[in-house]
């Protein structure tokens, strides 16, 4: 079979021949100069011109028999696109950069009800439920990122609100964007279900819990005087494990809220520096029995801020919690902001025992704990980085991680926030 590889070398091969033969004939006239008889010289150009015709008339046959196997097979290719696109049982849609609907299969007609007339056209983000915030969501298809998965609520054309898993592809070299669509609506209304019963469950809890731990603290100051080294030490084990179901109990609390949209956002003013000050204090006790050297840079120092200071408190607190979780005694933590325009930047990274890099797509999805990580601490319940990712998110904002194993994780925040005041 002739390939494009084939006809390449073949090609190489023809113009060496011809860089050849040239090179002969300067080599002979300049060898022979004048011995040489002129009708041979004529005849050794007559020669070359004749092959340089040959290969040319052959290069044209190949390039038309290759322009032509191309138009077939792209060809092809398009009419099996075409015949996917149009029977597939997901939807599909493709917009423009600016959202506007430019084609459809059928699948997409029956998931929003409408008809080709009303589709054609129209922004696909019109069809986007007005209380979710698709702000970012169309900063990445306007710049052409891909997006995997992301769950967005719609209505259809007779005004049936829906829930939809959707991805994101741009198209090489093309204005265009296309969407799948799946319907999640009976998948999200079992997860909020459960939401809810977890949500109650854990509130109904926080009341014995917080009932255990007065009594205990009220139980250790009265028998301090009298306490032997045994009692101490059960005390010691009780406040730890009551701690442990205060924390299991705020983690799910915060899941729940997060996950059916009833974490109320309450805005505040925050001094930056005064704010992670607080947060490495949170950590003092874990940091000096590990002597950890901590890394503060704060570009610019003394900056406020307008943002949910409890969801901003659950992304740093639950960084610089993992931080010092998995590093080794005398590791380094760093602990940084940037603020660039109406951009913050947070990077929490540290030097400890990094996550497996296979593992790493997975390291935001609820429930799910590096096999290191397990290893190296038994306890936890893999909701810390699932919530922080949904904080980060219900604030407009993005996070990435770069780590590999034994080599540290360094978490990069990216958020908008409004800035009351800075040193520049």
């Amino acid at each position: 079979m002739i390939t494009q590889y084939k006809i390449r070398r073949l090609r190489y091969l023809e113009w060496f021949s011809i860089i050849a033969l040239i090179a002969l004939l300067f080599t002979l006239s300049w060898v022979f100069e004048q011995q040489l008889d002129v009708y041979l010289q004529y005849g050794l150009v007559a020669v070359i011109a004749l092959l340089v015709f040959v290969l040319y008339f052959v290069q044209r046959k190949l390039d038309g028999w290759l322009t032509a196997t191309s138009m077939q097979t792209s060809f092809a290719a398009n009419e099996e696109f075409n015949s996917l696109y149009q029977s597939s049982p997901v939807a599909y849609i493709t917009i423009n950069s600016a959202g506007k609907m430019i084609d459809f299969n059928p699948a997409a007609i029956n998931l929003l009800h409408g008809s080709s007339d009303q589709m054609v056209g129209q922004n696909f983000f019109d069809l986007v439920h007005p209380d979710y915030d698709a702000s970012v969501m169309q900063g990445k298809i306007k710049s052409g990122l891909t997006i995997n998965d992301e769950s967005i609520p719609i209505h259809s054309y007779e005004e049936d609100d829906l829930w939809v898993s959707m991805s994101v592809h741009s198209q090489r070299f093309d204005d265009k964007r296309m969407l799948s669509l799946v319907d999640v609506t009976e998948k999200r209304a079992v997860d909020t279900a459960k939401s809810e019963f977890v949500a109650l469950a854990t509130h109904q809890l926080r009341t014995p819990i917080a009932a255990i731990r007065w009594n205990v603290e009220l139980l250790e100051k009265k028998s301090k005087d009298t306490m032997t080294e045994d009692q101490a030490r059960y005390f010691v084990k009780i406040n730890r494990n009551v701690q442990r179901m205060v924390h299991l109990i705020n983690d799910f609390l915060s899941v729940s809220k997060l996950e059916m949209g009833t974490f109320a956002s309450s805005q505040e003013a925050l001094n930056l520096t005064e704010f992670f000050d607080s947060i490495l204090d949170e950590f003092s006790e874990k940091i000096t029995e590990k002597a950890i050297v901590v890394d503060r840079q704060d570009n610019p120092p003394q900056t406020k801020i307008m943002t949910d200071g409890r969801l901003f408190h659950i992304i740093v607190s639950n960084l610089v919690s993992n931080s010092t979780k998995y590093l080794n005694p005398q590791g380094a933590l760093t602990l940084t902001y940037e603020l660039e325009g109406q951009k913050l930047r947070i990077v929490v990274a540290d030097n400890g025992i990094g996550i497996p890099e296979e593992e790493v797509g997975r390291l935001f999805s609820k429930f799910f704990r590096a096999t290191n990580a397990q290893t190296h601490q038994t306890q936890g319940t893999g909701l810390g980085l699932y919530v922080v990712k949904q904080s980060v998110e219900k604030l407009g904002g993005t996070i990435e991680v770069e780590s590999s194993e034994n080599n540290g994780a360094r978490f990069m925040v990216e958020l908008p926030v409004t800035v009351l005041s800075n040193v520049s």
